[in-house]
């Protein structure tokens, strides 16, 4: 089996966390809105996910051409922590949702958090990724990814049906915060320099 840098394992390790937690909320985000929102409805939930999608969509590339515009990758680095941090905050902010403008605002946060984090995060793992072992990366990448999406997932419904939604959406803001703690061991192998 080919060996994967220590960049890549990391990239790996802290994108499934972003992505667990994330899938720890979604699969019953409509049910919570809809019980626990003043006001909460189907709609409030298409309208949420549309506003998460709309900001991180919108941003992502003029955040793509500032950071390539600039040398090294330090500018990255800092660009996807702060980002994921914001991303990893917002799920904690939902315990304290009451109304749909809450839900908004805490998707609108979420989105620029994302476009933040998720944006340089495509441009470290393209620079690092070992030559020749592209496809076997990428697909180590999104299959580790993947069966932490079922896993986190698959748990949720338990969680969210045992103990409520709060100690779900505490257990999804730490998960993404253990995420930004990972990317700190990163930084030491980061590049002066954008190319490869």
């Amino acid at each position: 089996m080919p060996t994967i840098n220590r960049v890549i394992k990391v990239l790996i390790s802290a994108d499934l966390m972003f992505n667990a937690a994330a899938s720890f909320v979604n699969p019953v985000f409509a049910i919570f809105l809809v019980n626990s929102i003043s006001g909460g409805t189907i709609k409030l939930a298409g309208t949420a996910v549309a506003i998460y999608w709309l900001t991180i969509s919108i941003l992502r590339v003029p955040i793509a051409y500032y950071l390539d515009k600039r040398s090294g990758e330090y500018d990255d680095f800092y660009s996807m922590v702060i980002g994921f941090f914001v991303f990893a905050i917002s799920h904690y902010l939902y315990i304290f949702a009451e109304t749909p403008n809450h839900i908004y605002l805490i998707q609108l946060l979420m989105g620029i958090g994302g476009a933040f984090a998720f944006t340089p995060w495509y441009g470290i793992f393209t620079r690092h990724i070992d030559k020749y072992h592209e496809s076997f990366e990428w697909s180590i990448s999104v299959s580790i990814v993947g069966l932490g999406i079922a896993g986190a997932g698959y748990l949720s419904g338990i969680i969210a049906e045992s103990f409520g939604f709060a100690p779900l959406f505490l257990i999804s803001g730490t998960v993404a915060l253990i995420g930004v703690v990972m990317l700190f061991f990163i930084k030491s192998s980061l590049k002066s320099s954008k190319i490869k």
